[in-house]
């Protein structure tokens, strides 16, 4: 037996089970030992019985002194009842359907009890109890007992007995180098995996967790930047600087320190891959547009790659005159528009087809790339060493952008162009909805328009939330019949989006009512009102984005937040804050890293590390790059190596 033995051969085990553990993914004996509690319960303090209170959680120690089970007049259930003593007296604990207990529970032996105190027919009763012989070490009782996630068909105690049996059997080998260990005075991996599952104390519980967080993050340090440091090897276009083209604005300060970002990665003889991150409206396709503008006076080949439709052709449109008065031609690629690979190219996922060829792709620019699946990301990227630019304006918080973003070089927009006004944000009720329609209709008739954003397409939520279907009826109808109400949605034909789209940006369609498709990239520069309808079930970055779809123009803009919660603490944190870094490290406060980067579904969902601890990130990575420097492919650390090798792929990878 081995880390690597399958579940289903474990004595406990067997075919059945596995199945069902293999629903909470755990298929080896090293997933079900890195399976960790959520929570433990405490259950260290033993309560005499007669100190025993209704309504309460407790922990006895007392003596069988019979049990029976026997069945109910009323509705026919099985009910076992076990009379239990301490020293101070006498309580009954009772269990519903489980016949079985007066053979695992016999009297004049010793057990302790935990659960509920009921009142029953003025009888203290403990109510279907948590039960376990008393011995030398418990494992459900009187200690601190781990909590686990569950599926169907499995207890706590099954899985907790597993779990036990194999960690007093299994020695867990460390990867850890000794010089860290020693310095960082941590636990070895296997005294901390078997701490953090059933600790003596809360003080080595927290010495547990202290090393398996570490562990976390130092893995995905190690993981990206041995990434970054093996694409510095390949070779790449190198393109040179040319004197930048006139334009009708001025670049803000972090604009242009981030081209000089870029005209410093293209000096290098390896591919860039650089994160531009930015507040929304902060400038970043401008930025992109000059690098891809550098490119093909360079005589080489640049595409932008957009996660829809819509957004594709607004770069388009809005980009193709700056570089056809250049001499570069451009092309837009998508399911419906088809036109050929040009020095400059503008499109979807359709860009990632096998049959589209390049000739010298120097620059791939990716809009809001965690949008894209990594297959569909890598299928370009494995084209050619192209130099790589990431746009993002979902800000990203220190600790997130020095470890799932550690193999980027990062440039920072901080500040918005001239002329933008911050956006003037207020949490809605059903109260205050009738002044908030009266408002909407003054600036309709001032010439400005709406967008109204619905969490769901379709009518069907029991829970009341509101349709985009059934929100545009409404306001077409009954709300606001003297306007011009427009609908789009993700279940609509790329033609049929883009039409009304099109129509809203024309401003033939006065409010835009809309489900989350609107979150990225689109620009109405005369649409001043976001009202964001069911707000608490959008991420606090979809709020933040929603939101950056208004003030793209120099008239002052507003967001309404409608909610049936106005006390949530992320849409107070949007209505008090208009800075996106700021709300960023606010969503990673309330939330943690997986909702809001995406990083559970990518598989950097971190189960113990908190991504709050900069410390800890910042020594891991100085750990991470130590060794690397030392030892790149890992040859002296295998067990290292095999870890690294199971963590998800990096970015483009």
């Amino acid at each position: 037996m081995n880390l690597d033995t399958p579940v289903e051969n474990l004595y406990l085990v067997g075919p059945a089970r596995a199945k069902i553990l293999k629903k909470l993914e755990i298929s080896t004996l090293k997933d079900l030992l890195f399976y960790f509690p959520r929570a433990h319960q405490d259950l260290t303090k033993i309560t005499f019985v007669k100190d025993l209170k209704v309504g309460e959680f407790f922990n006895i120690k007392a003596k069988v002194l019979e049990i029976k089970t026997f069945r109910t007049k009323v509705k026919k259930l099985s009910l076992t009842q076990a009379l239990v003593e301490d020293e101070s007296g006498s309580i009954i604990c009772m269990w519903f359907n489980q016949p079985f207990l007066t053979k695992a529970i016999k009297p004049h032996e010793i057990f302790l009890f935990s659960g509920k105190v009921i009142l029953e027919k003025n009888r203290l009763i403990l109510q279907n109890p948590i039960y376990e012989r008393e011995k030398a070490e418990q494992v459900h009782t009187a200690r601190l007992v781990p909590i686990y996630s569950l599926t169907a068909q499995l207890t706590q105690k099954q899985l907790r007995t597993i779990i036990k049996t194999y960690l007093d059997k299994t020695p867990i080998p460390d990867y850890l180098p000794s010089d860290i260990l020693k310095k960082e005075r941590f636990m070895g991996q296997d005294q901390a995996v078997k701490t953090f599952h059933f600790p003596p104390d809360t003080a080595e519980l927290k010495l547990a967790q202290n090393r398996l967080a570490f562990d976390e993050i130092f893995q995905n340090q190690v993981k990206v930047l041995q990434y970054k440091k093996l694409k510095q090897l390949k070779s790449a276009y190198k393109i040179s600087p040319h004197p930048w083209p006139s334009l009708p604005f001025e670049l803000t300060q972090s604009q242009e320190q981030s081209l000089a970002d870029v005209l410093s990665d293209f000096g290098n003889p390896y591919p860039a891959n650089r994160l531009l991150e930015g507040d929304v409206g902060s400038g970043k396709t401008i930025v992109a547009a000059l690098a891809m503008w550098l490119v093909a006076k360079n005589g080489l080949q640049a595409v932008m790659l957009t996660p829809t439709e819509v957004l594709a052709q607004q770069h388009y449109q809005n980009l193709r005159d700056f570089f056809g008065e250049e001499g570069i031609s451009a092309a837009l690629r998508t399911s419906t528009h088809k036109m050929e690979i040009a020095k400059v190219t503008f499109g979807t996922h359709a860009l990632l087809e096998k049959n589209i060829k390049f000739d010298k792709l120097a620059l791939i620019v990716i809009d809001e790339q965690h949008r894209f699946g990594v297959e569909q990301r890598s299928i370009l990227k494995q084209a050619s060493n192209a130099h790589l630019l990431t746009l993002s304006a979902t800000p990203i918080p220190r600790t997130l952008a020095l470890t799932l973003y550690g193999d980027l070089d990062i440039s920072v927009l901080s500040e918005l162009p001239a002329g933008r006004l911050p956006i003037w944000t207020k949490i809605g009720t059903e109260e205050n909805r009738p002044q908030a329609y009266e408002f909407i209709a003054k600036q309709i008739e001032a010439g400005r328009q709406v967008f109204v954003i619905c969490p769901r397409i379709e009518e069907g939520d029991r829970l009341g939330i509101k349709s985009a279907t059934a929100e545009y009826k409404k306001l077409a109808e009954e709300t606001f019949p003297q306007f011009k109400i427009g609908l789009l949605h993700g279940k609509m034909k790329n033609s049929e989006k883009e039409k009304v789209m099109q129509a809203f940006k024309d401003n033939q369609i006065n409010i835009l009512v809309s489900t989350s498709v609107v979150e990225v990239g689109v620009d109405v520069p005369n649409a001043t009102v976001m009202m964001i309808e069911g707000a608490e079930r959008f991420g606090l970055a979809q709020l933040h984005q929603f939101r950056g779809r208004v003030s793209r123009s120099t008239h002052k803009s507003y967001c309404f937040l409608f909610t049936s919660d106005p006390e949530n603490p992320r849409l107070k944190a949007v209505a008090e804050n208009n800075n996106g870094f700021e709300l960023a490290e606010k969503d990673l406060e309330i939330r943690g890293s997986g909702d809001l980067y995406g990083t559970a579904q990518s598989g950097y969902g971190f189960r113990i590390a908190s991504l709050s601890n900069l410390k800890l990130v910042e020594r891991s990575k100085q750990y991470a790059e130590k060794l690397l420097q030392d030892d790149l492919m890992l040859i002296n650390h295998p067990l290292l190596a095999e870890k690294i090798k199971q963590l998800p792929t990096v970015h483009l990878e």
